[in-house]
């Protein structure tokens, strides 16, 4: 049995680290911003506290240009003595500040900004920990072994749990199946069961979906030295969570295929688009993928698919091997 004492545990990645159930980024002057989830709440609420200045008496913030009602403050004090002002966040607020790129905060006392870059991956961690503190979880035995994956390429299951397998290699060790677009949850469904089973690698059969999601799990996948391997099929969003993989691999049969964001086709401001092509080549670089990669992608129309080939995949760092199928 895992206790929450053994799970609670921190980390970080990007501009934003965890500890504990505080997700946090640190700005200049001693100044940190933490975002606390409440186990009072059932972890369901997360205050939002700037630490550090003990001038501020107002604040509000906007993600991405998007703006929150200004919010007054009462200042309180830490054990340490350090200020601290803060106030519970909207559940909308909390979903931005995971999926957004750019964090503007504005208080009587200044402005502050800072790139939202690794913020999912942090939250993540900060309310697993919480929900484990609350309720520690038993790790469960690994269902017994099937032969392969039945999950074809086109199969669209309706929920998390229906595009997720556990299986074990010959010698017992488990391995997580996912087959399916990533939808909203999906990344967070698929830590749980490789944190749960301690599963060293992740095999992908995925047409897209979410790219926030698949990238939520490549940030998992890197900091927690998980494999992942592209079975039959791994296309746009996929890719994220591939690139994610301490070591990565696909079959020499598998599809990898690489489109435009549907998110950079039309809809948003030059800026935005700007913002979200930044953050695909920062993610993409930081996993070790030549950028190269999005300027392909971003070549391809969102409604049309570039298939690489194995050599391709292999030298811009997709994939570092292509494995043969017998």
């Amino acid at each position: 049995m895992a206790t929450a004492q053994e799970l609670n545990f921190s980390g970080h990645k990007g501009l934003w680290y965890w500890k504990g159930l505080i997700a946090a980024t640190d700005f200049k002057h001693g100044i940190s911003l933490n975002v606390l989830f409440l186990p009072q709440s059932g972890c369901n609420d997360a205050l939002f506290m700037l630490k550090g200045n003990d001038q501020i008496t107002r604040m509000t913030f906007t993600i991405d240009g998007h703006g929150y009602n200004g919010v007054a403050v009462e200042r309180e004090y830490l054990d340490d003595g350090a200020p601290v002002v803060g106030f519970v966040l909207s559940d909308a607020a909390v979903y931005d500040l995971k999926h957004g790129y750019r964090l503007v905060i504005d208080t009587n006392a200044g402005r502050l900004n800072t790139d939202l870059s690794g913020s999912a991956l942090a939250f993540n961690n900060a309310y697993q920990n919480c929900l484990y503190e609350i309720a520690p979880p038993t790790l469960q035995a690994t269902p017994p072994r099937q032969a392969a994956p039945q999950a074809r390429a086109n199969a669209k299951p309706d929920s998390s749990a229906e595009k997720l397998s556990v299986m074990e290699a010959d010698d017992g060790t488990p391995m997580l199946f996912f087959s399916g677009e990533f939808a909203l949850g999906d990344g967070q469904r698929i830590i749980e069961i490789l944190r749960d089973t301690g599963a060293p690698l992740l095999v992908l059969n995925s047409g897209g979906g979410l790219v926030s999601e698949a990238q939520m799990v490549g940030y998992y996948l890197r900091s927690n030295n998980v494999k992942a391997l592209a079975a039959d099929l791994c296309a746009s969003a996929c890719t994220f969570a591939l690139a994610g993989g301490v070591e990565r691999g696909a079959f020499d049969q598998s599809r990898i295929g690489i489109h435009r964001s549907s998110l950079l086709s039309g809809g948003g401001t030059l800026e935005e688009g700007q913002q979200i092509m930044a953050n695909y080549l920062r993610y993409f670089r930081t996993m070790g993928v030549d950028p190269e990669l999005v300027a392909l992608a971003g070549s391809v129309a969102s409604d049309r698919m570039r298939w690489l080939s194995m050599d391709e995949a292999v030298a811009l760092g997709l994939i570092q091997q292509a494995i043969p199928l017998d």
